[in-house]
């Protein structure tokens, strides 16, 4: 091949290559031209339904085009991430993902569907904050310290309900029986709506939940909020003691964000992060999001992706210090 002929491919390869990108670009503001499906992985009620729906319809607003959220439950969130891992890179079927799936799962399980850094694509991380240990207003305990001293004497007869093994309900009380050396039973639910409806019944005395669910359901009074996960106190329930004040170091907290699968075009990632990220970035959107004692994140793909690294790294050391693993 003589040194013209070389140099005309060059250039006939970078032309192309624009082209393509030109391309790429005009249909990535092209998109959405059809309904947007979010898998939301956990049932209603929950923290990631509350915001998957409501960002779907702020989306839907935006886009002038139909965003429905499908709730895909059960394996501690995996059925629903494995649907979006094996969906078209297309962006119309995209995850509103909280951690448990992402992060947790890999962690717990040693045969899961999916590969979180091969088969997803993270484009968002939206909003990010702690659990509450939530009671029954019947029960004795009022903190944690109370806690702690009646599992001591009746080892294994306190229950406490989760939205299913494996998620951060469930872990976040596992990590304070390790830490405090108590026996408290698990009773797992489908889901966080089940769990709290049997707490508030009385049939179990305990449960996690999410902040924006918490301070809903203590302020009616249906609940008592004994501690909350974060290191420090939040700034939304002032009067509620930090999990840390009791077991120094403890510190749980979720974050919620969306990812679609493995594949999708850069711009088009773009193009919906920076639409979600416009939303997030609003100031009625951060007073709502602050006023449910959460944390704004809107930060960018690549550091949502470092994100999910860096958790993977956390939770495995966490995990293997409290000795749990579920197969």
């Amino acid at each position: 091949m003589d040194k013209n002929l070389r140099t005309c491919l060059k250039i006939l390869a970078v032309g192309l290559g624009l082209v393509a990108i030109s391309q790429l670009a005009a249909w990535a503001q092209g998109y959405p031209n059809k309904p947007v499906k979010v898998i939301v992985t956990f049932p209603p009620g929950g923290t990631p339904d509350i915001y998957g729906r409501i960002l779907s319809q702020e989306l839907s607003n935006l886009w002038k085009q139909s965003v429905v959220v499908d709730n895909k439950t059960g394996a501690s969130g995996m059925i629903g991430t494995d649907f979006v891992a094996k969906s078209a890179p297309d962006g119309y079927t995209l995850l509103f993902a909280a951690d448990a799936s992402i992060t947790i799962a890999p962690n717990l399980f040693s045969n899961i569907p999916y590969n979180v850094t091969k088969d997803l694509t993270p484009i968002i991380n939206v909003a990010s904050g702690p659990f509450v240990l939530l009671a029954n207003p019947n029960f004795p305990a009022n903190d944690l310290t109370t806690l702690i001293a009646m599992a001591r004497q009746r080892p294994g007869e306190i229950t406490y309900a989760s939205s299913g093994a494996g998620g951060q309900q469930h872990l976040s009380m596992e990590t304070v029986k390790h830490m405090a050396d108590v026996k408290i039973t698990h009773v797992p639910y489908k889901g966080f709506g089940q769990g709290v409806n049997d707490v508030m019944a009385g049939h179990v005395p305990l449960i996690f939940g999410g902040i924006t669910a918490a301070i809903q359901l203590s302020k009616s009074g249906k609940l008592k909020a004994l501690a909350v996960t974060s290191a420090k106190r939040s700034k939304a329930m002032p009067q509620v003691p930090a999990i840390a004040e009791t077991l120094p170091g403890f510190r749980i907290e979720a974050w919620y964000g969306f990812i679609g699968p493995a594949g999708m075009p850069k711009e088009l990632v773009k193009k919906i992060h920076d639409d979600v990220a416009s939303i997030v970035k609003r100031p009625d959107f951060q007073a709502r999001i602050s006023g449910d004692a959460m944390e704004p994140v809107a930060n960018s793909s690549e550091d949502f992706a470092m994100r999910i690294n860096e958790d993977l790294s956390e939770w495995a050391k966490l995990i293997k210090s409290a000795q749990i693993k579920l197969d």
